[in-house]
C-alpha cells in the first residue's frame, strides 16, 4: 500500500475537505496488529508531466504545475493553488500510478492499493470536486499502454457516493474501459454528470439493505459485461450516515459488507486489483477514518487468507 500524506498541505481554517484523514488512515492501519506480515507501507513518488499528460490536456498540467488556473477554475477544484498543493497533486496521483506498476510488474500479485487518490472528477482538461488529475484514468491509460495482454479489459469499479463523471467522460466510447458508478441519485455532481458505461442511482437516505440489494446485481453486470483482467476501485466511504455531504444512510459494517462483494468477486474470476481512496467526510473525522481504514485493512486480510486457501487462480488456472 502507497501512502502520500507526507505531501498533504495545510488548508485555510474551516475549510471543508478534511486532510487530515490520510495520515489517521496510515497511522491507523500502522497500529493494527492483526496486519503485521499482510500489508507494506510505501511512499507515494511525484507523478511526472510527462506521466499525467498521457491523459490530461498539456496545456491544463501545465497552467496546474505553474499556477496559472483562473480563479474560477480554482473554485471549481475547491482548493487554492499553492506550490505545496502541486506536490500533493503530484503525490495523489503518483501513488495511485506506482501502486498500479507494482500490481502489473509482479505476475503473483493480486491486490495493491493507494491510501488517497480516487479523484474521479477531473476531466482531460478541468478539475473539479477536490479532484485536479484523475489518477484512475491515468493509471487505466498506463496498464493499456505498457501491460496490455496482462490488463485488458479493465473495469472501474466507482462506489463512492458522488458519480464519477470525470472517468466516464474520459473514457466514453472506449472499449478497453468499462466504467461502472453507483452513487446518490441527488447529490454531486449536478451540471457536469456524464454518462458510465453502467450507472445505478440510489435516492438519499439508502440503508445498508437497500444498498446492498441495488449493488450485487449490478456488480455481477459490471463484472459479466467486462469479464475484466484488472479491476479500478474507487472506494468512497462518503455513503456513511456520517457524512456531512453524503445524504445516504450506510454504517460501518455495511461499507464492510459492500467491500467484500467487489474483493470476492475479484478473487473468484482472477482479476488483479488496484484501490484507490475516495471521498469520506464525516464530522467528527473518526467515522471516516475508520471506515476508509476498513478498505484496505479487509483486502489484507481477505487476500490473504485467499493466497492461504488456495482460492486465488490467475485466469490461466494456476495457482500464483
Amino acid at each position: 500500500m502507497f501512502t502520500s500524506d507526507w505531501a498533504h498541505e495545510e488548508l485555510p481554517e474551516g475549510h471543508r475537505f478534511p486532510m487530515q484523514k490520510y495520515r489517521l488512515v496510515r497511522e491507523e492501519l500502522q497500529a493494527d496488529a492483526s496486519l503485521r506480515g499482510k500489508i507494506s507501507i510505501l511512499r507515494a513518488p511525484l507523478i511526472e508531466r510527462s506521466e499525467l499528460e498521457v491523459v490530461h490536456d498539456a496545456d491544463y498540467v501545465g497552467r496546474v504545475f505553474g499556477g496559472g488556473l483562473t480563479a474560477k477554475e480554482n473554485r471549481a477544484i475547491g482548493f487554492p493553488w499553492t506550490p505545496k498543493s502541486v506536490q500533493r497533486y503530484r503525490a495523489s496521483a503518483g501513488g495511485t500510478l506506482a501502486a498500479l506498476r507494482a500490481l502489473m510488474s509482479d505476475e503473483g500479485a493480486m491486490v495493491a492499493s493507494h491510501a488517497a487518490g480516487g479523484t474521479h472528477h477531473a476531466f482531460r482538461g478541468a478539475g473539479e470536486g477536490f479532484c485536479v488529475f484523475n489518477d484512475i484514468a491515468v493509471a487505466a491509460v498506463t496498464a493499456r499502454s505498457f501491460h496490455r495482454e496482462e490488463a485488458l479489459p479493465i473495469l472501474v469499479v466507482d462506489l463512492d457516493v458522488h458519480q464519477g463523471n470525470g472517468t466516464a467522460d474520459i473514457f466514453e466510447g472506449d472499449d478497453d474501459v468499462f466504467t461502472f458508478s453507483v452513487h446518490g441519485a441527488n447529490n454531486y455532481p449536478w451540471k457536469t454528470r456524464r454518462t458510465s458505461d453502467l450507472d445505478v442511482d440510489v435516492p438519499d437516505g439508502t440503508t445498508d439493505d437497500e444498498y446492498l440489494e441495488a449493488l450485487r446485481p449490478s456488480l455481477a453486470r459490471a463484472f459479466d459485461s467486462c469479464e475484466p483482467k484488472l479491476v479500478i476501485f474507487q472506494a468512497g466511504v462518503d455513503a456513511l450516515s456520517e457524512d456531512s455531504f453524503g445524504r445516504l444512510a450506510l454504517t460501518r459494517q455495511g461499507l464492510i459488507r459492500r467491500n467484500n462483494l467487489v474483493y470476492d468477486h475479484c478473487i473468484a474470476r482472477g482479476c488483479k486489483l488496484l484501490i484507490c481512496m475516495g471521498g469520506g467526510y464525516s464530522r467528527p473525522i473518526g467515522a471516516t477514518v475508520d471506515a476508509h481504514a476498513d478498505v484496505f485493512r479487509v483486502a489484507a486480510l481477505k487476500y490473504s487468507a485467499a493466497v492461504a486457501e488456495g482460492r486465488w487462480r490467475a485466469r490461466e488456472g494456476e495457482a500464483s
